[in-house]
């Protein structure tokens, strides 16, 4: 679809001729009225609302809005909305799909009926009149709405019919804060429910029955359930019951272990899984535990409540169907993928793991359940917000999932709206209609959006998602950003920019120059972590402080172009340590001595032999040892992808000669998940255990100024998290304070090593 900028969408009659078009508006002069039921419903309501404050947007005019019951206001063509417009439309619909977000739109002679199978539906045939006007909602607020300015309004003569391609439409997460963006996008039907933990009655405590929680290594913990125990099994029964009693309208309830692992190791509990090994989440499979305990869930209830459903997310490591239990058709599972590609999508060739291992999940669960939805990651893990297009991914991932049998999305986003346009807006149009026209709503959005530079915006965005698409990196958070966007990428994305920022004016040139500040956001970030693995900490500093600023900048939009709260949290969380204490040490508390290199030797070690085999050892020579990037590229994303066990690295690098007694520190940008250090052949000590978060050691005795020193890290990697990435994960340098009497520190707290168990 192509909008010229005028209102009208041009479509043929019957008889295959030019339809008429019926005239609303002419030079501020109204002729219509909006008719709404005597009795309306709320939705019916808010689609006359839309209506009226959308014309009167457009044209300064406006339109009257009556009930049937009413006097019907000045003469003019009528816009009869929901109950109030034709109800022979019903069998129209119904033709097509009865499902209850399903419209017919019908203009003819003298008016326009809009009738949804629910009220629902009448609110989504009012915003497809008014997108066939010209009106465009590509993310919330003013700044991702267009509304073009008109003098006359005319709509042409048709009879449209829409029904939803998916029963359940949703952006789950922060993007869920958008609820009027959502509904204008057609999101609706059911709502997947939240489903981490089982809720037990309160006389089910842990602290007055342990033994319904779970055994680890012989103690009672209250991560997860004893899924086993009878009276755990009748404790779920009874709140699920209590739960639809007092929700009788609720259609499901949402449930399933708590987030993150701690299951029970008793045998019973053992006794009801497959022993079916999940390679990607590095666990046994507690998919048919779970399956076990809903099945019985659903038979307790099925006296009072035979049609209510159990949802559960399928995720970490139950997300592989069952191999023991065949599950109860009443169970509903959604695909939460986090143990795979957190970059790429279903149907991407440059990743077998979403390619086919995600389609095969789907595939298999479709095989024994009848309902099945997709409760995905449509952002990047624990991403601050950089430069991050999912068109590649969406336009693909959806039309396949309709093939494979998805019945809805409850999808998670962070509602990055900057960072991520025009991603979510496309997957609104195809969870609506999983054979929309793409390429179409793609030229659309840059015409409509940029105006005089929606060429060159076109040329911008479709080098950044290209470039994504076909990379051949899968880590999560944003340590794969400067591996996404290479130099001579950004250059080619800067110039295409600048040339937008030329062509455009007015509203235009502010679109195109608050794209630039994302891309500029994106770079900082990118700059920060290339001085870092250099040890140019000055320009460390200038770069975190415009990444600073430019956060600053992009967050006091309105809507944020990026999710504060996430922004900075993250940048805390996995990257801002790591780089103000490099800055502190290396320029302010003390003197960087030399910086070890980014590139390492390195041997995996899965059978955890290389410490009696004496990989540490400052005479070993030999093994087949390979070299490894360190902070610029995880070991996931260097044959490493799934890799759960120890790690070696190895490194000689020359210290200056020192003057005075100053202390020799060995500091550790971060690591994932556990590190033991050797310098010299002499083992100095382990990490705290803090994933990414730095920590140093005082290696004074053990170094030799002037000389080479041989560094060696073990580290161990042996727990699934939500970054996939594993290994050491940034800078590692000597340095030696200024002042005598300080002590090693991790991330601002007195180091306690921890043994390596």
């Amino acid at each position: 679809m192509t909008v010229s900028g005028l209102v009208g969408v041009l479509l043929l009659n019957a008889g295959g001729c030019v339809a008429a078009d019926l005239q609303l508006v002419e030079k501020e002069k109204v002729h219509a009225v909006i008719v709404l039921p005597a009795e309306p419903t709320a939705d019916e309501q808010r689609a006359a609302v839309e209506l009226q404050e959308h014309l009167r947007r457009m044209t300064g005019a406006e339109i009257a809005v009556v009930k049937a019951n009413e006097n019907q206001g000045p003469k003019g063509a009528r816009i009869f909305l929901g109950q109030a417009a034709d109800p022979e439309l019903d069998a129209v619909i119904r033709e097509k799909g009865d499902d209850p977000g399903s419209f017919a739109l019908r203009v003819k002679k003298g008016r326009v009926d809009i009738r949804g199978l629910s009220s629902d539906g009448t609110l989504f045939g009012a915003y497809e009149l008014l997108e066939q006007l010209g009106v465009r909602w590509f993310f919330p607020g003013d700044i991702g709405t267009v509304i073009p300015k008109v003098k006359r309004v005319r709509v042409r003569e048709q009879l449209t019919v829409q029904v939803p391609s998916f029963p359940g439409r949703w952006a789950a997460g922060y993007a869920s804060k958008s609820k009027t963006w959502q509904r204008r996008q057609r999101m609706g039907g059911p709502y997947f429910p939240p489903a981490h933990g089982i809720h037990l009655p309160k006389t089910h405590s842990f602290d007055e029955h342990p033994e319904y929680y779970a055994l680890i290594n012989g103690e009672r913990r209250k991560r997860q359930l004893c899924v086993s125990n009878s009276k755990v099994v009748e404790g779920a029964v009874a709140t699920t019951r209590s739960f639809f009693r007092k929700k009788p309208d609720a259609r499901w309830i949402g449930i399933g272990p708590n987030d993150g692992r701690g299951f029970c190791e008793c045998d019973p509990c053992k006794a009801l899984d497959g022993n079916d090994w999940d390679p990607f989440a590095a666990h046994m499979s507690m998919t048919d535990r779970y399956v076990w305990l809903f099945n019985q869930m659903l038979a307790g209830i099925e006296d009072e409540f035979p049609d209510k459903k159990v949802c559960f997310y399928s995720y970490a490591s139950y997300n592989r169907p069952p191999v023991k239990f065949k599950p109860s058709p009443r169970i509903v599972p959604a695909f939460a993928p986090i143990t795979l590609c957190r970059i790429h999508g279903l149907g991407n060739p440059v990743c077998p793991e979403k390619n086919n291992y995600y389609r095969w999940l789907i595939q298999e669960w479709g095989k024994i359940l009848p309902d099945v939805y997709d409760r995905g990651y449509w952002f990047n893990l624990a991403d601050p917000g950089f430069l991050f297009p999912m068109v590649h991914r969406i336009r693909d991932q959806i039309p396949i999932a309709h093939k494979l049998g998805i019945t809805g999305w409850r999808v998670e986003c962070l509602a990055h709206w900057g960072s991520e346009l025009p991603s979510l807006y496309l997957a609104g149009k195809l969870m609506w209609d999983h054979e929309a026209d793409v390429d179409a709503l793609l030229a659309d959005f840059y015409q409509t959006y940029f105006g005089p530079a929606a060429e060159l915006m076109s040329r911008y965005y479709g080098l950044i998602n290209t470039t994504v698409r076909d990379a051949d990196f899968h880590t999560g958070s944003s340590y794969d950003i400067p591996n996404l966007y290479p130099s001579q990428v950004r250059a080619k994305a800067r110039e295409h920019l600048s040339a937008a920022a030329g062509k455009a004016d007015g509203i235009y040139a502010d679109r195109v120059r608050m794209m630039t500040e994302v891309f500029d956001y994106t770079d900082a970030f990118i700059l920060m972590m290339e001085r870092r693995a250099v040890h140019d900490w000055a320009g460390t500093k200038e770069a975190l402080s415009r990444l600073d600023a430019l956060r600053e900048k992009l967050t006091s939009y309105k809507p944020q172009l990026v999710t504060k709260k996430y922004a900075i949290s993250y940048l805390k969380r996995f990257f801002r340590p790591c780089t103000e204490q490099g800055i502190e040490r290396a320029l302010e508390k003390g003197t960087l001595l030399t910086g070890l290199d980014d590139t390492w030797a390195f041997k995996a070690d899965p059978e955890g032999v290389g410490e009696p085999l004496g990989w540490f050892s400052e005479e070993l020579s030999g093994g087949n040892w390979r070299t490894l990037k360190t902070s610029t590229l995880s070991w996931s994303d260097q044959d490493l992808r799934y890799f759960k066990g120890d790690g070696w690295y190895r490194q000689r690098i020359k210290l200056p000669e020192r003057t005075g007694e100053g202390k020799v520190l060995l500091w550790f940008g971060g690591v994932d998940e556990l590190a033991a250090v050797w310098v010299n052949g002499q083992r100095i000590g382990d990490s705290p255990g803090r994933s990414f978060k730095p920590f140093e050691m005082d290696v004074t005795e053990s170094v030799r100024p002037g000389k080479k020193n041989l560094v060696v890290v073990r580290v161990r990697n042996a727990k699934l998290n939500e970054l996939g990435t594993g290994g050491i994960t940034a800078p590692v340098f000597f340095w030696t304070p200024k002042q005598a009497d300080h002590k090693a520190k991790q991330d601002g707290e007195d180091v306690t090593p921890t043994e390596f168990k």
